[in-house]
This record gives structure tokens, C-alpha cells and sequence, in this order.
């Protein structure tokens, strides 16, 4: 019978050693450099100069084998772990794939490269900022256009059950389409981005829902007094987002001011066929606002025929044209 068998200490030289198992290597976010590229798919992605930071990633200037400009999406840490910028990586390209509209930014390609996770999207000239900040701006002839192409990617995003909350002119984007049959022709068209902090409207919780302080409708202040956080938000930025059209700049309001319906005061002082449509989707309480997207183009293309026809000469008995 043997040592181990009668409880007796072994020889240490007769144990075998099991080896300690080597940690994986941590995870390292790498964020891409200028001329860097990338191979997914069998498809090159060229990554160029750094464009800007968004809510939860950096941008990056990007081009494929194919040709097309597009961006590259970052996610950045932000202080999570890889598990974390994953979920949210995870739940953004289930976003985008869901709602892929021409009036929302289109998703072409997402791979996780050196732990750092990627969206590859369609290259969109500008922002609505750059829009407003034009000197000469023309705000009743653009916001047929900007209203008709924001609020198509908003009745869409409430059809698949989901609330952007994130409408402000940095996430409207500006694309011009060309015609490859005759390249000097172009056609101008606003999409909606940056589906990061989108929620289904069930999931939506008001105590952990972030929102901008100047962009607050007052449902987000006093749920209790104005009604629920839900659709209904996307259609009040939506209203911020044209009256800062009408305005020529973004406004600020203070969270007094908006309970108090300053915005909405505001959009009623102004000249403008498209001010009172405007009001309404700033109003208050929920219940008493424009509740729909497709009922806020209604009211703004009664207004733009409205106006077409006001302006609109006509001819009197004796030959004059008048004006109505």
C-alpha cells in the first residue's frame, strides 16, 4: 500500500504540478489612426481624419473597395468595461438594422477590430447646425423640406415602438445625392442619426432617461403635472428644432422657463406661416400637444399650401393683380 493510500505525506518530487492558468490578456480599447486599414469581410475600410465626438463614440473619416464616403463609428469606453461598450454597441446596430429608412442614417458595415467596436455609416456632408447658421438663411423655404424628411424618420421610428429622444440639429444630417447618370445635379436630403439612447417606448424609465437641459420638454421636469415621457418627446424637439429654423439659432431655455411655456411663447411671437403649427408641438402638458408625427407634417403642409396660395397674384374684374 502506498504512502497516499496509508494518509502518509507524499514526496513532493511524485506530485504532479498542475500549471497556473496565464490570465487573458486585458481588453484595450485602440482607437484607429489616420490611414489605418481595416479588412472585414473581404472588404477594405480605409479610416481617415478624426471628425468629431458624439454621445457615446468618436467619428472618423472612412472609405470601402466599393467606393463609397462613408464614417466610421467608435464606441468610446466612457469609463465602462468591454462588456459595456458592447451591449451598447450590440443594441445600436439592432437599432439600425431594424430601422433602416431613407430618412435615417444607413448603417453599411459593424465589426469589433483590436476591442474596439465599429459602426460603418453613410458619409453626410453637414448638420442641420450648419443649416441655421447660414447668413442668408431663408427659414419658411426650408422648413417644408427639413420638417417633411425629420418627420418621416420620426413616424418610422414610433412604427417599430421606439422613441429617439435625441432630435437636435447635431443629430439632423445633411446628404446631398447626386445623379451618377449627371453628377452636376444634386438633391439635398435630411436624415436623422445617432440612435444611441433610443428606447422602446415600454422600456422608457423617466428617472434614468438623460436628456439635454436646454431640450427638456416639461414631461421630463414634472411627469406629474404634464404627462409621461413618450413619443410625444421626439415631436416637441422636433418643434425646438424647426423654431431654432425660424430663429436662425438654437435656443436655451431654463427649466422654469420651459414649465413655464416659454418655447412655446416664443414660436407664437414670430411671423411665420409655419410659427402656430410650430406652438402647438411646444405646448406643455402632453395630452394637449400635436400628438403625432404624421398630424405635425399634416399641419405644416396646410400651412405651406396656405401660404402658396395667399402669395398667389389674382386677377380682378378690371385686369389688376392683387395680392389676397
Amino acid at each position: 500500500m502506498s504512502e497516499a493510500q496509508h494518509g502518509l505525506p507524499q514526496d513532493p518530487q511524485d506530485v504532479t504540478q498542475v500549471p497556473e492558468e496565464t490570465p487573458p490578456p486585458p481588453r484595450l480599447f485602440t482607437p484607429p489612426q489616420n490611414g489605418e486599414v481595416i479588412t472585414y469581410n473581404n472588404v477594405n475600410y480605409y479610416l481617415g481624419n478624426f471628425i468629431g465626438k458624439g454621445s457615446f463614440g468618436g467619428v472618423y473619416e472612412c472609405t470601402d473597395d466599393w467606393g463609397n464616403e462613408l464614417v466610421a463609428k467608435v464606441l468610446l469606453p466612457l469609463n465602462r468595461s468591454y462588456e459595456e461598450v458592447k451591449e451598447e454597441w450590440l443594441k445600436e446596430l439592432q437599432k439600425l438594422a431594424y430601422l433602416r429608412h431613407p430618412a435615417i442614417t444607413f448603417v453599411h458595415s459593424a465589426f469589433e477590430y483590436r476591442d474596439t467596436f465599429y459602426l460603418i455609416l453613410e458619409r453626410c456632408s453637414s448638420t442641420l447646425y450648419d443649416l441655421i447658421n447660414m447668413p442668408d438663411l431663408l427659414p419658411d423655404v426650408w422648413i417644408p423640406y427639413v420638417s417633411r424628411d425629420v418627420l418621416q424618420a420620426v413616424h418610422f421610428i414610433h412604427s417599430g415602438g421606439y422613441v429617439h429622444k435625441d432630435i437636435h440639429p447635431g443629430n439632423v444630417f445633411m446628404l446631398w445625392l447626386k445623379d451618377r447618370m449627371n453628377p452636376a445635379v444634386s438633391v439635398l436630403q435630411f436624415k436623422v442619426g445617432d440612435l444611441g439612447i433610443s428606447n422602446l417606448e415600454s422600456d422608457i424609465d423617466i428617472f434614468n432617461t438623460i436628456l439635454a437641459d436646454w431640450m427638456l420638454p416639461p414631461e421630463a421636469i414634472d411627469p406629474t403635472e404634464f404627462g409621461i415621457v413618450g413619443k410625444q418627446v421626439d415631436v416637441y424637439h422636433t418643434g425646438l428644432l424647426l423654431l431654432s429654423l425660424l430663429l436662425k439659432g438654437v435656443p436655451t431655455f431654463t427649466k422654469d422657463e420651459i414649465v413655464a411655456g416659454k418655447p412655446r411663447q416664443v414660436a407664437e411671437s414670430l411671423s411665420s406661416p409655419y410659427a402656430l403649427p410650430i406652438a402647438k408641438t411646444l405646448r406643455r402638458h402632453v395630452a394637449y400637444r400635436t400628438q403625432t408625427a404624421i398630424d405635425f407634417w399634416k399641419d405644416i403642409a396646410t400651412a405651406f399650401f396656405s401660404s402658396q396660395a395667399q402669395s398667389r397674384p389674382q386677377t380682378s374684374d378690371s385686369g389688376t393683380a392683387l395680392l389676397s
